[in-house]
């Protein structure tokens, strides 16, 4: 019967000490997010004026180019586009995946299978990251902007081929074009 206990006792020992390693790296993080998204203002107040910043749910876009269409980008509608995504600590670092050629070769960026065409997609909730769905909402055609966001409304705590865990992003796009669903 001792042994019984000491063995429940000890499992219940392990799950405390797991839940307070889970309960702390969850801590942890929520730091890292908010270390991130004070970077991103930094970084965003430093180089953009105000009213070219639009903000959603975790996401801040940055209109470039504004002499875009007047067509909006809705869910459902067809988008094709450019882009160059990268690695965010404060400013655009590694790129880790791009479609636009001048970009991967000034970047030295692997040419291996790489195809240079707009990305096309139906526009759609969970095509994206929430982070880059969320930036994406309301870009016109023809528009030129970056898109940051947190770790958080990224990829989180999974290291996704190139990208390490708990990385900011920075997308870069170009709206080539949005055809509107029926």
């Amino acid at each position: 019967m001792s042994r019984h206990i000491n063995m429940t006792v000890a499992i219940a020992a392990l799950a405390l000490i797991l839940c307070s390693v889970a309960g702390c790296a969850k801590e942890e993080r929520e730091l890292v997010y908010a270390n991130q998204e004070s970077a991103i203002e930094k970084y965003l107040q430093g180089k953009f004026p105000d009213d070219s910043v639009i903000r959603n749910n975790g996401s801040n876009r940055v209109i470039i180019d504004s002499s875009a269409s007047a067509k909006i980008l809705e869910y459902g509608d067809t988008l094709y586009l450019f882009y160059a995504g990268y690695v965010f600590n404060g400013s655009p670092t590694a790129l880790f995946a791009t479609n636009v050629q001048s970009v991967a070769e000034s970047a030295k960026f692997s040419l291996t299978d790489a195809d240079f065409s707009p990305l096309i997609v139906q526009y759609n909730q969970g095509v994206f990251v929430e982070g880059l769905e969320n930036g994406l909402s309301g870009v016109r055609e023809g528009e030129h902007s970056i898109i940051l966001f947190s770790a958080k409304y990224g990829f989180g705590n999974d290291a996704i081929y190139n990208i390490p865990k708990l990385s900011a992003l920075l997308y870069e796009v170009w709206i080539d074009r949005i055809i509107k669903k029926n």
